[in-house]
């Protein structure tokens, strides 16, 4: 089993190349650096890395769409404090205001408006180390061909790679496979966008031509090497690439039908839907088995939290506090034995943002720059109700929250019994109803007010806790341009490390890094889990003979729930109890498994735009508590926190208008 106490850090030299337009790979003529970048072994390393720095970034919420551009979190447009002078930042702008095709944000297409990448430019920089590298065109001569044929694997799935992001948020794209000279014109460099299914087929053969050459993980150096690519991140790659192309988005829309660039030629396509997912199964399936035999395990606790919660070990754990540590650690413990690919980002900003700030170490501010504490990662109040209950099961199916009125009075509050009081709320902390007998998911990933904050060194009888009314800790404190606070009365506590925290003075984080995992073997059994239900709903079995119950159920243990079949069955209202038995009441199990399980990070973006679910999400009102509420009356008070407008043209990003003007063969994607 693989454990790795380590960071990654890759020397990365940014090489500046200019074009004509900055999505088209042109290749600078007689350059004396750029052949001095293939001269030798050193500097042809020292390019590759400038073609891993091409990557977009993944952990700063202020420069990465899935972390807070996707609705799940929400910032207050008038909190200009704690390190953001200008207001939200462009992610989460593209949320509250709604995109544009003048100055889009998080403009990918031309790295502007927020984005932290130019991506064509990335995949130019991919184009000229393929080309530089080899031998004849008078690279390296002291490198090992084995190392050669390796660095071209990685560098070829960067390229994949990033053609892939390209195409999640704009669909169909260009093809930019060689590096174009200088002087090239017309059409040469006035490129057109191509079908999805053409770009899908580009993505998944590069992949392909990579996989051949790429390390295992085994065969990574540990000190040196762990974060690059290995053939099991392209396999998943590869996997979700044509996951996206069976999705609603890309298979058979027909919002999109018809849609031609300037040749004529059609963009999306059209045909057999389950062909697609078939595709996309075998796909997946091939990836799990990967990723298992490399030792990649669903991640259980091994050391208790590793002194995180104080009197805490193996010998003495509970099943309940076992639960939440193995799912927070399954997020924050660098290269656990579920993390199939991570990124070594600085984790600082997110955990400043989602880290709890109690009311003694707020009090005992001591002079420090209050101005830049930074709570403020806040879970809408419609995701938090996404949670499921304690048995397992959604809230509004739930018999029990029926029955007994949680349901219906889940606004209102209550003080802790004994039961909640041990692992959940603190003792003697009023809170909402809707914080009572949810499922250790919820408590592990969400913050509220009065909930106990396991780790950060102290036992759980004198474990830490948030309030978030006015004037507390983890609340509104002075005014909207001092510091920052939680608009919903939430913070994504799963993504602070179980050790992070402030000192009781001066207000210091005090953070354990972590790398972050962008994928892991929980979100690949939930593709699986998917694929197999949409190709044969639960009598469909892969290659191991498992159904997608199989899947659901594993990853549901680790957090102390029963089976699928047996909690609806056991604990839904009447109505709710066969609906695990279809295709279509699997497949809202599946999509609600993956919020749950994969909630803050950084896939709710991607899953609600591929299963075109965001009009129905995102026409409706964001609620939270009440930020101004000086007490818990005033505080536990529903309010409508943005009233957000979003349509068919929204699920895919404008390309800016200039850039359309730039190359007459672009058209733009529908309704912009």
């Amino acid at each position: 089993m693989r454990k790795i106490y380590f960071h990654l850090t890759l020397f990365l030299v940014i090489a500046i190349l200019s074009g004509c337009n900055n999505y088209l790979d042109i290749l600078p003529d007689d350059k004396p650096e750029l052949e001095d970048a293939f001269k030798d072994k050193y500097n042809a390393e020292k390019y590759l890395f400038t073609c891993y720095n091409s990557l977009p970034t993944y952990v700063t919420p202020t420069t990465t769409l899935g972390l807070s551009g996707g609705g799940d979190i929400i910032y207050s447009e008038r909190n200009t404090g704690g390190g953001l002078s200008a207001g939200p930042p462009a992610p989460m702008m593209a949320f509250l205001k709604g995109n544009n095709a003048t100055n889009p944000f998080m403009n990918f297409w031309d790295g502007l408006n927020g984005a932290p990448r130019d991506l064509w430019a990335g995949i130019r920089h991919c184009n000229i180390f393929l080309e530089g590298i080899l031998v004849e065109n008078g690279g390296p001569r002291d490198l090992d061909e084995f190392l050669r044929a390796q660095w071209v694997a990685e560098v070829k799935t960067i390229k994949a790679y990033l053609h892939f992001y390209l195409m999640r948020l704009y669909g169909p794209i260009p093809i930019i496979d060689t590096a174009v000279p200088i002087s090239s014109k017309g059409d040469e460099v006035n490129v057109y966008r191509e079908p999805i299914d053409k770009v899908v087929e580009y993505i998944v053969n590069t992949l392909d031509e990579a996989i051949v050459d790429l390390p295992t993980m085994n065969e990574l150096d540990i000190v040196s090497e762990y974060g690059r690519f290995t053939k099991t991140i392209a396999l998943c790659l590869k996997a979700k690439t044509l996951v996206l192309a069976a999705s609603p988005i890309f298979n058979n829309n027909n919002y999109y039908s018809g849609f031609k660039d300037s040749r004529g030629i059609e963009l999306f396509p059209t045909g057999d839907k389950i062909a697609r997912w078939e595709r996309a199964l075998e796909a997946v399936d091939i990836a799990c088995r990967a990723a298992e035999a490399e030792g990649t395990v669903i991640h259980i606790t091994t050391d208790g939290g590793n002194n995180a919660i104080r009197g805490i070990n193996m010998t003495n754990i509970s099943d309940t506090t076992k639960a939440m540590v193995s799912f927070r650690q399954a997020v924050t413990e660098s290269w656990n034995p579920e993390v199939i690919w991570a990124v070594n980002e600085s984790t600082t900003m997110l955990q400043r943002w989602s880290t709890m700030l109690s009311n003694d170490e707020w009090f005992n501010l001591a002079g420090s720059g209050g101005s830049d504490i930074g709570q403020r990662h806040a879970p809408t109040l419609n995701v938090v109700e996404m949670f499921y209950s304690s048995n397992g099961i959604p809230i509004n199916e739930d018999a029990d929250w029926e029955n007994n009125g949680w349901y219906q009075n889940r606004y209102s509050t209550q003080l802790p019994d004994n039961e909640h009081s041990k692992y959940f709320i603190k003792k003697g902390q009023e809170t909402a109803i809707l914080h009572f007998n949810r499922s250790p998911r919820f408590y592990a990933s969400v913050g509220f007010d009065g909930g106990i904050w396991e780790g950060r060194e102290k036992g759980l009888s004198e474990a830490s806790f948030p309030n978030m009314y006015r004037h507390m800790g983890s609340g509104y404190k002075h005014a909207e341009t001092y510091g920052g606070y939680p608009f919903s009365g939430y913070l994504a506590k799963k993504l602070s490390h179980l050790k992070t925290t402030y000192t009781e003075s001066r207000i210091t984080l005090i953070r354990e890094d972590y790398s972050f995992p962008l994928i892991r073997l929980a979100d690949m059994y939930l593709l699986l889990a998917e694929c197999l239900n949409e190709v044969g709903g639960s009598e469909k079995i892969d290659s191991q003979g498992h159904n997608a119950y199989y899947y659901l159920d594993l990853i549901r243990a680790r957090s102390g729930m029963e089976g699928v079949v047996e909690s609806w069955n056991k604990y839904a209202l009447s109505r709710y109890k066969t609906k695990p038995n279809d295709i279509n009441g699997l497949r809202s199990i599946i999509r609600q498994e993956r919020m749950n399980e994969l909630a803050f990070e950084g896939h709710f973006y991607y899953d609600i735009r591929r299963w075109l679910l965001a009009e129905e999400m995102f026409n409706k009102p964001v609620l939270g508590w009440n930020k101004d509420g000086e007490n818990k009356k005033d505080f536990y008070n529903v309010r409508v926190l943005l009233v957000p407008r979003f349509s068919m043209k929204d699920y895919l990003m404008p390309i800016r208008t200039n850039s359309l003007l730039q190359n007459p063969h672009l058209v733009q994607n529908p309704g912009w």
